[in-house]
């Protein structure tokens, strides 16, 4: 039987996940991303979609299981949902015309994943902003605060339950009763187990309530499909594949992001569960003390209020936290006097330093502070700043409210002298520091005050407490010295890893690992369970390295720390804050334990783990063919990010705190370099060439083990959209025997009103959907041209009706060539040569544009604009593009499109005209007898601009008193793909949302004679 397309092969609801994509960005408490940092993770939204849309099929396809199509309608419609929230939209709140959706299967699905609120629709229409939070319905799958809520994630897990068991022969409402009864057994086994007092304590009772768990799990997980991710990174996507109840797997060849996943994948969701203690237990376990400090809801009391027992709610936490304050207590007993308080015991929260160049001046020699500016806080209504006081050649501040236009001292890497006005070129100052890391002098001591940061100068007593030698230990672990691209710092001369701390940061840093080290003699590794707290207090202490270096920066802005990782690199700063880890303020070490301790309980919620491999994604060996059901991955980008070079920072230290407990892990001095998926230069000779062989060699083969171990959909997020990027992704999938059977574009950057369609310009991501495929050998160029004219036709009418307009829908158009051209091992032309990916893609391309202007009753240039916009919007392009969709199927010249400034020439390439461009190169466009649609629908944007009401209501008269006007239909258009924020889309939404009182008021202007006169001159 031939089996149903997917629901990501044919529609995702992308402007909605692109909406929870972006405010996913802004959550932290709980959220995966603030457990340890990882770069370039995936949001959360796109995940959970990717993964759910991955294993159900479409309701609509012709071959879909009468079973799913009746569990939709069950799970989806009205008469179990109150208010009907899964009802697509009657009106589409991104398009500019009245666009009802069809009440069907597919649709709702769509809506279940994620649909915009009426709140969101109604401020929309409007133009007004709506709240990140309120921009998704209460009840979309993707909503951040649905992540945890039992009936919304239990309908995803219900539909894919029936996905996967449709062979089975049951009917819909058999399979959800079978779904049911398994869950049921899941929680029974868990409240049994987990209301058995002292379940900490061994014994044949306990195990054998252990095995029924785990025997309920199994018994659930063998009916839910195996989601596999590869290059599983940070987490995301096998969290969200766990969440919705699948077996879930993920690799990652670093042992820096295996950490991760067990403490984000594995750890929370196997051991944060609740736990009873006997009152001596507890007392046993953690002392007279902790015991005293139980909180009353903990307390289980017998029927005379005797107290006998202490519930915890949350065991992992509860112990993650209590070991940690207890390592964070011994920590500061022995090196708290380097962290002074002041007169009045007050603890500062973070110091403010800099590091020294000297004046290459040899008669001033003056030792400079490498300050780029001099503001300690910038807001408007709250300026701090450091004064320079100069005397000779001696430099001291004092810290002054108020404003300041000093220069800085540092510019372009380039060192100005305040006491002579010599310049230190960088050349000077890096050989400065080659020869001997700089020194670092302390600025500036900040405080948590009753009205926010305050600041002051440290006191010489204290100075000499900071500023002392402290015994450390600096090992050799050495940086990429050829890596400039992403860590620039060893041209400076920091060319170890402990480089980049200064000896107060590296004495507190080894210290807090020398008390963990010691707790390992009290916790012990005697089991799974100790290694856990173990692991997690190794990345508690991960979390308080990056604010205890010497190349973090200070936010003058938000006034706080910000670590060495803004950007995906390791660039050189010459003035940095560090955090004071005894306080209690943000930065803190408390404060990352409260981080930590959020995202534990955010997820002991969920029951199923997931299963985290330190290996290489490409290893056939480790599953069976066809064992899993479905790959759902996020590769690397060639050079994008160094993950091993960068993730080097946090393995020297795991190399301190875990290498005894995971031996195997952290037995290289370093993370695996040659085996990495990337192409970083500086790992193969410095040959870029061989850099990206290598890259593209190793993807081909992780996505062949893919094919040869996949069953079903394999679903690839990439983060590029270029031609090469989609070159490099095609050539791979086909040529692992794979075809695309579809593309969609995700947008994690929209602006605050995403849906004023201007997203002309590709989006930042694009996700593709792939299948195991049969080659028919090779294919004819024309026909294989036809057939993707034809499938994009077809493409393009369908989600245009969706609401899908510009790289949106060109993105959805290559998935759908590919998957023609994917059909055959090969496609030539006439004279033998072969078709690239590229000429593919020019074909999509072509065809889409095509389709896009099929039925569009205009003329030609104006056909011209409509469609270039689509695909372009108002981005730069080369000539040869405009030549080519001039000739298809439209009877212009290319010259001519320059003659009447619908692009405009921008040296050798050219940009499309916007209405201002275009009147300000000829003042009479709109005005011809002959008028192109384009000209008249500018020349009333001009007018709707301006202030003469009565000049525009005379020019609609004349040239748009019919609503059904062909000039409308172009407005419209205008306003479904113009670029959000842009001067365009502002005036054409104003003409078009006052359509109805234009028309209108035009028949009864009156004419005068000044008003008869050309408007532009």
């Amino acid at each position: 039987m031939t089996q149903a397309k997917k629901l990501i092969e044919v529609a995702m609801p992308i402007k909605e996940i692109s909406a929870e994509s972006v405010r996913d960005k802004s959550i932290r408490h709980g959220h995966i991303s603030t457990l340890h940092l990882w770069w370039a993770r995936r949001p959360l939204p796109v995940c959970r979609a990717v993964v759910f849309a991955s294993l159900v099929p479409d309701p609509l396809d012709p071959n879909c299981p009468t079973a799913f199509k009746e569990a939709v309608q069950l799970l989806l419609g009205r008469a179990n949902n109150p208010g009907d929230p899964y009802k697509p939209y009657d009106d589409i709140p991104y398009t500019a015309v009245i666009d009802p959706m069809e009440d069907n299967g597919r649709n709702r699905l769509m809506m279940y994943i994620g649909k915009f609120s009426d709140t969101f629709i109604k401020n929309e229409h409007l133009g007004k902003k709506t709240s990140a939070k309120e921009n998704l319905s209460f009840a979309s799958l993707i909503k951040w605060d649905n992540k945890n809520d039992e009936r919304i994630i239990g309908i995803a897990r219900k539909l894919i339950w029936v996905a996967h068991n449709s062979a089975s022969g049951k009917s819909a409402k058999g399979m959800i009763a079978d779904f049911d009864s398994h869950y049921e057994a899941i929680k029974d086994a868990e409240q049994d187990l987990y209301s058995t007092p002292d379940r900490h304590i061994s014994s044949d009772a306990i195990i054998a309530k252990e095995n029924k768990l785990n025997e309920a799990i199994e018994a659930f997980l063998n009916k839910m499909p195996k989601v596999f991710d590869p290059f599983a990174g940070g987490g995301a996507i096998p969290l969200e594949a766990a969440r919705l109840g699948c077996r879930s797997y993920g690799n990652d060849i670093n042992p820096v992001a295996h950490i991760i996943q067990k403490g984000s994948l594995e750890f929370p969701q196997k051991y944060g569960k609740p736990i009873t203690y006997s009152i001596k237990e507890f007392a046993k376990q953690y002392g007279e003390e902790e015991l005293n400090k139980v909180p009353v809801d903990w307390k289980v009391f017998t029927g005379n209020s005797q107290w006998t027992s202490v519930n915890v709610p949350n065991r992992l936490a509860f112990d993650v936290e209590f070991y940690a304050k207890k390592l964070l207590k011994e920590t500061e007993k022995e090196i708290g006097n380097l962290y002074p308080v002041d007169s009045k015991g007050n603890k500062p929260i973070a110091y403010y330093w800099s590091k020294i160049g000297v004046c290459s001046n040899p008669s001033c020699k003056a030792e400079v502070p490498m300050l780029r500016g001099f503001y300690l806080c910038n807001k408007s209504n709250k300026k701090i700043f450091l004064k320079p006081i100069i005397n000779g050649t001696k430099i001291e501040f004092e810290i002054e409210s108020g404003s300041t236009n000093e220069p800085g001292w540092m510019e372009r890497a380039n060192l100005k002298c305040p006491c002579c006005g010599n310049i230190t070129e960088a050349k000077l100052l890096k050989n400065q520091f080659k020869k001997e890391l700089p020194k670092q002098k302390l600025l500036a001591v900040i405080y948590d005050g009753r009205d926010g940061k305050e600041y002051r100068k440290p006191t010489p007593n204290e100075s000499k407490i900071i500023e002392r030698e402290v015994n450390v230990e600096r090992s050799d672990e050495l940086m990429p010295q050829g890596d400039s691209q992403n860590i620039k710092i060893p041209l400076w001369g920091y060319k170890r890893w402990m480089d980049m701390f200064s000896d107060r940061q590296l004495n507190c840093i080894q210290t807090f690992i020398y008390k963990l080290n010691d707790f390992k003699k009290e916790v012990l590794v005697k089991d799974e369970y100790s290694k856990c707290i173990l692991t997690y207090l190794a990345i508690w202490i991960d979390r308080i390295i990056p604010v205890n270096t010497s190349f973090g920066r200070w936010n003058v802005p938000g006034e706080k720390i910000e670590t060495p990782f803004s950007r995906q690199a390791i660039p050189m700063v010459f003035d940095y804050p560090e955090s004071n880890p005894f306080c209690e303020s943000t930065g803190s070490a408390i404060n990352q334990l409260d981080w930590l301790i959020r995202y534990i309980n955010s997820e002991s919620v969920v029951e199923f783990y997931s299963i985290c491999n330190n290996a290489s994604s490409g290893d056939k060996s480790q599953f069976k063919e066809k064992y899993l059901t479905s790959v759902i991955t996020d590769p690397p980008y060639y050079d994008a990010i160094a993950y091993a070079d960068l993730s080097d920072f946090f393995y020297v230290w795991h190399k301190q705190s875990l290498g005894d407990i995971y031996p195997l892990n952290y037995a290289t001095p370093q993370t695996p370099k040659s085996e990495e998926c990337t192409a970083i230069k500086y790992h193969h000779q410095n040959n870029l060439n061989n850099a990206k062989k290598h890259f593209e060699g190793k993807l081909l083969s992780i996505l062949d083990a893919i094919e040869h171990q996949t069953s079903d959909i394999v679903s690839i997020m990439f983060a590029h959209q270029s031609t090469e990027a989609w070159t490099t992704l095609c050539n791979s999938i086909l040529g692992a025997r794979m075809n695309i059977t579809g593309s969609w574009a995700i947008d994690t950057e929209m602006g605050a009103r995403m849906l004023a369609m201007g997203n002309a310009a590709l989006s930042s991501s694009v996700t593709v959907s792939c299948r195991p495929a049969q080659r028919k050998g090779f294919g004819d160029y024309r026909e294989v041209r036809k057939a993707i004219e034809k499938t994009v036709t077809i493409q393009v009418d369908e989600l245009y009706r969706l609401g899908f307009r510009g790289a949106d829908l060109l993105t959805a158009c290559f998935g759908q060539a590919v998957s023609e051209f994917g059909q055959y091992e090969k496609v030539e032309k006439a004279d033998g040569s072969e078709v690239t990916v590229a000429e593919l893609l020019e074909i999509a391309r072509e065809s889409a544009f095509n389709a896009l202007l099929k039925g569009f009753d205009g003329d030609d240039f104006t056909k011209f604009y409509i469609g270039w916009l689509q695909l372009y919007g108002f981005t730069e392009s080369e000539f040869d593009d405009a030549a080519k969709f001039s000739r298809v199927g439209l009877s212009i010249n290319v010259q001519e499109l320059f003659t009447e400034h619908i692009l405009i020439k921008n040296g050798n390439k050219q940009t499309l005209g916007g209405f201002q461009e275009r009147l300000k190169a000829n003042k009479n466009i709109g005005e011809r007898a002959n008028n192109l649609l384009i000209d008249q629908v500018h020349r009333a944007m001009a007018l709707y601009k301006g202030t003469n009401r009565n000049a525009l209501l005379q020019y609609i008269d004349k040239v748009a008193s019919s609503p059904e006007s062909s000039f409308w239909r172009v407005v419209t258009s205008l306003c479904e793909v113009l670029p959000a924020g842009s001067e365009d889309l502002i005036q054409a939404t104003g003409v078009l949302s006052n359509k109805d009182s234009l028309i209108r008021d035009s028949k009864t202007v009156i004419t005068t004679s000044s008003e008869q006169t050309r408007l532009f001159e």
